[in-house]
């Protein structure tokens, strides 16, 4: 009976998906025009925000678990950030080194921030707490070069790039989109394909060992491996916080288990199905006009981001 739950779950949670696609792409439809407004604008626009979604909520499940920090995810570490200074970088000088339309400078950003991260907490062994900390400075970093960028280098399109900043999935065509979706399914495949890796981790740093594991060498490839992924992701939709810190929790919650071969496929799909629920929330709330879909999610993700920690601070205390 428990082996059957999570397959009965998944495929509650599939059906979730469906509807939710659906409204996504029918809800406040003008028929007279649905074709065109189809193929060229929400059915691209679908297809990155399950990327997207999918790809968040999976990498801050992973580095949750190889951190052993329930406040670990790409924000956190500052992947983002450095991912967004990159983008926005290249995009200014007009260096549109791409792959099918993503601007690259993301995923350089954001590879050079998981170097400086390692290279500045090596001295204390790559524990979690440095890490985190380290991410954190590094964000800040980041955040502050990126916004004396667009003083200098763009002052009267600062508008325009704080809205991707919050997130945007609007401005993709279709093959980017896709390029995102069949990634982010691939980086899912590659960590379901290693989750006995990834369940080690959950006995601690001493049981590692007994599964022919190299803690190091998993956690370096790990978050390597997602920062490139993050990279591409903020280049296409800029900054979508919160996501991979909440789903993780809640579908851990819902489960009842931390296996990471049942926890990653739903810790996947529901991160598509709350970016596409954001994203028709950010659409038609305040239409004809847009909100950046980074501030729906960050509403609800800010309050549960005090109550995770709030919580580790009380386990801690005890």
């Amino acid at each position: 009976m428990r082996t059957c739950l999570p397959r009965r779950q998944f495929l509650t949670t599939l059906i979730v998906l469906v509807v939710v696609m659906a409204l996504s792409l029918f809800l406040r439809l003008d028929f007279a025009n649905a074709k065109l407004i189809l193929t060229e604008l929400r059915i691209p626009r679908l297809i990155l925000a399950i990327g997207i979604g999918g790809a968040l909520a999976l990498s801050g499940s992973v580095m949750q678990t190889v951190l052993g920090n329930p406040l670990a995810e790409p924000y956190t570490l500052g992947v983002a950030s450095g991912a967004a200074l990159g983008a926005a970088v290249f995009s200014s000088l007009g260096l549109h080194f791409s792959l099918a339309g993503i601007n690259a400078g993301g995923m350089i950003g954001s590879v050079a921030v998981v170097w400086a991260l390692f290279k500045i907490s090596s001295g204390r062994g790559h524990s979690s707490e440095s890490l985190i900390l380290t991410g954190v400075m590094l964000s800040l970093t980041c955040a502050s070069m990126l916004a004396i960028w667009m003083a200098l280098a763009d002052p009267l399109g600062v508008q325009s790039i704080n809205f991707w900043l919050l997130g945007d999935l609007s401005r993709v065509s279709l093959v980017p989109a896709i390029v995102i979706l069949v990634l982010s399914l691939t980086v899912l495949g590659y960590f379901i394909y290693f989750a006995r890796r990834l369940d080690a981790f959950l006995m601690g740093i001493d049981g590692v060992p007994s599964f022919g594991v190299s803690l190091d060498m998993t956690l370096r490839a790990s978050v390597l491996l997602l920062s490139v992924l993050i990279g591409f992701c903020v280049s296409a939709a800029g900054v979508i916080g919160f996501l991979g810190l909440i789903i993780p929790h809640v579908v851990r919650r819902k489960l009842g288990t931390s296996i990471h071969s049942r926890v990653l496929p739903m810790v996947y799909v529901w991160g598509a199905i709350v970016l596409i629920i954001s994203d028709t929330l950010a659409r038609v709330v305040s239409d004809p006009h847009e909100l950046p879909v980074g501030a729906v999610t960050a509403l609800v993700g800010a309050p549960m981001f005090i109550l995770i920690y709030r919580r580790q601070r009380h386990e801690v205390d005890q």
